[in-house]
């Protein structure tokens, strides 16, 4: 759950920071000219980042809840920022697919904290019943 909290605080400064180039860039053209290297170098090293801790999160999260929705989206969300990153089609749409990324991650993210916090189940102790549904709990207590 640390690292679901740590991969939702860097995708939103990842966000914060592919919004905020732009922005700049705009205020300032000559900034755009300073930062065209060092942007892709920051892009590449927060993918660096994201990619181990993102990965370790939606893994672990899998393994606890055996639950593969919030692995598939993560997964997804880091192949769309990586394709961005690598520039596969076209600087123009750099962007765009690592913002898409970026929330893609940050909402699989923010899924598996809030069913740490109250369970995959619903219980609210971070449990897993094995998929039990309300009506086979209910059923359970009728036969009682």
């Amino acid at each position: 759950m640390r690292f679901d909290a740590l991969g939702l605080t860097l995708s939103g400064l990842c966000l914060i920071h592919c919004v905020a180039i732009p922005v700049a860039a705009l205020s300032t053209p000559t900034l755009l000219g300073l930062l065209a290297g060092v942007d892709t170098l920051t892009h590449i090293a927060l993918l660096a980042l994201a990619l181990p801790i993102g990965g370790f999160a939606f893994f672990s999260s899998w393994r606890r809840h055996r639950s593969s929705d919030t692995l598939i989206i993560g997964i997804v969300g880091l192949v769309v920022m990586a394709l961005g990153v690598s520039h596969v089609f076209g600087h123009d749409n750099e962007i765009i697919l690592t913002i898409t990324g970026v929330l893609t991650v940050g909402c699989a993210h923010g899924i598996n904290l809030i069913r740490g916090h109250r369970g995959s189940d619903g219980n609210g102790d971070g449990s897993y019943d094995g998929g039990r549904t309300i009506r086979n709990r209910i059923t359970d207590v009728t036969e009682i």
